[in-house]
Formats: structure tokens, sequence, C-alpha cells
């Protein structure tokens, strides 16, 4: 454009030493003017974006919504298969694929936990926690290192790419990480989460006071909730939660358990919960009750030394709770 305009400006000076020059010269100046506009024009003539991935970033940047997003409420228990089975989804005879998560412990996929590389197992364990999926956006911030550094669009497509590839393909040839549209992913409807099937199992085994489905629960746990997830974005509350229904679901079975006259199976629920609540003195209470229901004197004694050890890193002043010391004296005075 610049040389254009050069080209019409010379070509009106030398026109103007003669009337009829002069006249040339504006008309070549006016013609310059024209065509520097056109190109104007032409270079910013708005062109439509053509995606070169169908699954690209095409969400707005919204606020991230995250652990809020966290449903803890249980969900029905669709049928479940049963084997665990490393990622590959083949084990022995079943060729049924499978995605089996599991956050009562330490983080696992498929029963395993280095199966995937780090920011495979928290991509997977970030669309397991949040119903329905979450977007690009979204995505990107909570893989990044912190909510100020998202993970770059690329990266997040490229770290998709790679975890389906390691996953293999869900029944019926779909992925495990679907594309809803939109820049949002979300599990295969047949992926399995331990903590959800926890809920719906000890859902039904208190409001019907039965203890199946109590013990069913209680075997999903494998210790301390998220251990070893040190995600930034993993809030307190929901490792909190998570701890304090298994406590609830070991002491209420291991009540049902004393009353049913089954003291050894009230001192395997109890232990159970302490696994993944060491600082429960509910369950320390009871698992004393059914050493000594068990006519375990000596395993008494055992259970309130361990408690004292670990309760010595959790209390404020290292001691346990009141009642809970009244227990001990009270079991070894019968």
């Amino acid at each position: 454009m610049a040389l254009s305009f050069a080209l019409a400006l010379e070509a009106g000076r030398l026109a103007s030493t003669s009337l009829l020059a002069r006249t040339v010269g504006m008309t070549v100046f006016a013609a310059g003017l024209l065509a520097g506009a056109l190109i104007v024009a032409v270079a910013s003539w708005p062109r439509r974006a053509v995606p070169a991935n169908p699954e690209a970033d095409d969400e707005p940047d919204e606020p991230l919504l995250v652990p809020a997003a966290v449903e803890l409420s249980p969900v029905p228990v669709a049928e479940r298969p049963a084997p665990v089975v490393a990622v590959g989804n083949r084990s022995g005879d079943d060729t049924t694929p499978h995605l089996r998560i599991g956050v009562l412990g330490p983080l696992t996929v498929n029963g395993h936990a280095g199966a995937l590389v780090p920011a495979q197992s928290q991509l997977i364990l970030a669309l397991a926690l949040t119903r329905g999926g979450l977007g690009n956006v979204q995505l990107r911030r909570l893989l990044g290192a912190d909510a100020s550094n998202p993970k770059p669009a690329d990266s997040l497509r490229q770290l998709i790419a790679r975890t389906r590839r390691a996953l293999g393909q869900a029944p019926g040839g779909r992925e495990w990480i679907e594309h809803l549209g939109h820049g949002h992913y979300a599990l295969h409807p047949d992926a399995w989460l331990d903590w959800r099937e926890f809920e719906t199992l000890t859902a039904a085994g208190i409001r019907r006071c039965e203890a199946p489905p109590l013990a069913d629960a209680l075997s999903l746990v494998r210790g301390q909730a998220f251990a070893g997830c040190y995600y930034w974005w993993l809030e307190p509350e929901l490792v909190n939660t998570v701890t304090t229904r298994v406590a609830e679901a070991a002491e209420t079975l291991a009540t049902l358990k004393l009353d049913d006259g089954d003291p050894a199976a009230a001192v395997r629920a109890a232990r159970a919960g302490l696994a993944a609540d060491s600082s429960s003195e509910q369950l320390w209470r009871v698992l004393m009750r059914a050493e000594h229901a068990a006519g375990n004197l000596a395993g008494v004694r055992g259970v309130w030394g361990r408690c004292l050890d670990v309760l010595s890193d959790f209390a404020a002043d290292g001691q346990p709770d009141a009642a809970t010391a009244a227990v001990y004296r009270e079991l070894l005075a019968r």
C-alpha cells in the first residue's frame, strides 16, 4: 500500500508542469489512493476460523467451577464388572473393557497405583470426581501448576490423546474420555469410582440397618482416602468428608456385629475404619469393646496402647478423650 501511495505522489508532481499534465497527475494520484484503500480492505477482511481439531477449545473463558463441582451424593449402582484389570482392559478370559478408579486409599486405576503417568492419573481423577465432566478451560486450570498457570491448550489435547491410548477403548468402541462437544469432556458412563459405590452401599445399609451392604462398602477401603494425591485443587473438605463417612460406616457395622454376638466381625470392621481414619476415637472405643467381647483382655490392652501412640500425634494435649479412657478403665474392671 505504501508503494502505491509513493507512485501516485511522484506521478502527480511530475505531471503538474502543465495544465494537462496536472489533470493527468490528479487522476493518477486518485488511482493510487483507491488502490491503497483496496489493499487495506482486503488485508483486514475477516477470515472464518476453521478448527484444526474438532475437540479444540471453543468454549468461552469462564470462571473455574472446581471442587464446587464435586458432588458427594450417592448414585445408583449399575451393573459393575467384578474383575479388576490392568490398563489395557484385559484380564484372563474376560474381554469386557473396564475403567475402575479407586480413591479409598492410594489412587489406583484398574487396581494399579502406577498404571498411568501422574498427569494422566490427575486427569482421570478430576473427571471422575465431577458429575457431567469438565470443559477445556476448567481442565487447563486444574492440570496447571496452580489456578494462575493453566496448562496450554495443545498440551491438554495431547494429554487426553495419550491417556485415551493408555486406557484402550470402552464398550462399543467408544473412548473412556469422551468429547461431548464444545470443548467439554467426561468419562464414559461405565467408568466406576469406588467412592460412589461406597456411598450407595452405606446409604442402603444405614437406612435398612443391615450389615451386608456396610461390609461390602468397607471391603472397598484400602487405607487413607486419596493417599498420595497432592493436587492443589483437591479440597480438604472432600477428603475429610470421605474419611468421616468411612469411619461412621465402620462404627455402625462394628456396633451391629457386636449386637449380633459376632465380636470377630466387629474387630474387622473397626480395624477397616481405623485404616482410613486412625484418629477416630469412636473406632478405638468400639475396637476395645469388640476385643473384650471376644474375651481378649490382652487385645484390649494392646488396642489401648496403639490408641495412645496414634493419638499422641493428633490430640491437642497428646492424650485420648476422657470418654475413651473411661471405656478402657471400665473394660479392665469387669
